[in-house]
């Protein structure tokens, strides 16, 4: 995010962000599914140092996905909250000339566990983006409002309410580039055109 923050660029609240490999990689891939209500799907729920994404399809069925250590990846988390899990922490971009005192009743657009990224440790570095970020239980949950589905291989997938839209200027980064089409980022990674509205139970187009 280019600009500069009113009370300056301190800490984790920064408005420019480098990402360097970490000395120790600290990424996350899926592994178990429980079709919930079982014990394995709460006792993966309730484990502090077991990361899951619960998706709550209704009060009575939940499936939990159990992510295991991937030493392959770093994991990178933004979001609103200055929990220990977010490693960069951002804030609303205030319209206009109005100072952040008259925007405080205004709900954010941020989430507080916002996204994560994931970047691979050796060449060629992909970095992939996915919407939600994991909590200081980590723990992800979508719940029964959010837009959910499986996929055709038998994946959950779903989109966070505030969303997490990505785009690519024309002509990459560069004085003269243009502004590129705005798709919606998935909490499996998956990209797809922005909903009706911002946090609608359909989805766009894969």
């Amino acid at each position: 995010y280019n600009g500069s923050l009113p009370n300056g660029d301190r800490g984790r609240r920064k408005s420019r962000f480098a990402l360097y490999k970490r000395p120790k990689a600290n990424g996350v891939k899926p592994s178990t599914v429980h079709v919930a209500c079982s014990p394995q799907a709460a006792k993966a729920i309730s484990n502090k140092d077991q990361h899951s994404i619960s998706y709550t399809l209704s009060r009575a069925q939940t499936v939990v996905v159990e992510y295991t250590y991937d030493s392959n990846t770093d994991m990178f988390q933004i979001g609103r909250s200055t929990e220990s899990p977010i490693d960069f922490v951002v804030t609303d971009t205030v319209a206009g000339s109005q100072s952040n005192s008259d925007t405080q009743s205004v709900q954010s657009t941020i989430s507080r566990f916002a996204c994560r990224i994931m970047c691979q440790r050796t060449p060629p570095y992909t970095a992939r983006i996915y919407a939600a970020g994991f909590d200081s239980s980590k723990n992800i949950f979508l719940g029964e409002k959010a837009a959910k589905w499986k996929t055709c291989d038998g994946q959950m997938d779903g989109l966070t309410t505030n969303g997490v839209l990505v785009m690519h200027p024309r002509n990459g980064f560069m004085q003269d580039s243009k502004p590129g089409v705005w798709r919606e980022i998935s909490v499996c990674g998956n990209v797809f055109t922005l909903r009706e509205t911002r946090s609608a139970q359909q989805r766009g187009k894969m």
